[in-house]
C-alpha cells in the first residue's frame, strides 16, 4: 500500500501540513466552524479534524487537558476507553513545545429500534488525538483522527482488533 500525501494549507494558509491524498476538505460540501478544518477519507469512513482552541488551564495539568479535549469530542451516549497516552514527537515544532497523544476507542450504544441495526454503524471508533500546547499564544491545537471499525469494511486480514494486546488492526 502506497501512502501518498499532499501539501495542505489550513486556516487560510496560516498552518501547512501533509494530509493523505485521498482525504477531501469537508468545507467544500458543508459549513465548518472557523476554528476547525475537517477532512474525510473519500474512499472510506475515516476523518481528520484539526481544531484551534483556547488553551485549557482548568484542569491544570497537560495530561488532564489531553483527557479534557478527548471527553469534549466524545458523544455523551458512547462508551469510551483510553488505551494509551504518550508524549508526541513533533520535529517541525520548536523544541520543548508541549505535545501529547492519546489512543482511545468509543463505542456507540446498541441500536434502540428493536432488532433493527444500521449497516454502517461502527462496532467502535478508534480515536488518535494529538494535543499541541502553544503556551505563549494561550492556544491548544487538537488533531483528531477518527477511524470507525465497521464490520465488513476494511477489515484486517484476520478480522481482529485487540487494543489490550497492542493489535490495532
Amino acid at each position: 500500500m502506497t501512502n501518498n500525501f499532499k501539501h495542505t494549507e489550513l486556516f487560510g494558509g496560516a498552518i501547512t501540513t501533509q494530509l493523505p491524498a485521498g482525504y477531501a476538505d469537508v468545507s467544500n460540501i458543508r459549513e465548518v466552524p472557523d476554528h476547525q478544518e475537517i477532512y474525510l477519507d473519500a474512499s472510506g469512513f475515516s476523518s481528520i479534524i484539526i481544531e484551534i482552541a483556547e488553551r485549557v488551564t482548568d484542569p491544570p495539568t497537560d495530561h488532564e487537558a489531553l483527557e479534557f479535549h478527548f471527553q469534549d469530542i466524545v458523544d455523551e451516549h458512547d462508551t469510551s476507553k483510553i488505551w494509551r497516552t504518550d508524549v508526541a514527537r513533533l520535529p517541525n515544532f520548536p523544541s520543548g513545545t508541549p505535545s501529547y497523544t492519546l489512543l482511545a476507542t468509543t463505542t456507540p450504544p446498541p441500536a434502540t429500534n428493536g432488532n433493527v441495526t444500521r449497516a454502517l454503524t461502527p462496532r467502535f471508533v478508534a480515536v488518535l488525538l494529538t494535543l499541541i500546547r502553544l503556551v505563549p499564544q494561550s492556544t491548544d491545537i487538537v488533531v483528531t483522527v477518527n477511524i470507525p471499525h465497521i464490520p465488513g469494511h476494511q477489515e484486517p486480514e484476520d478480522g481482529e482488533v485487540r487494543f489490550e494486546d497492542g493489535k490495532f488492526g
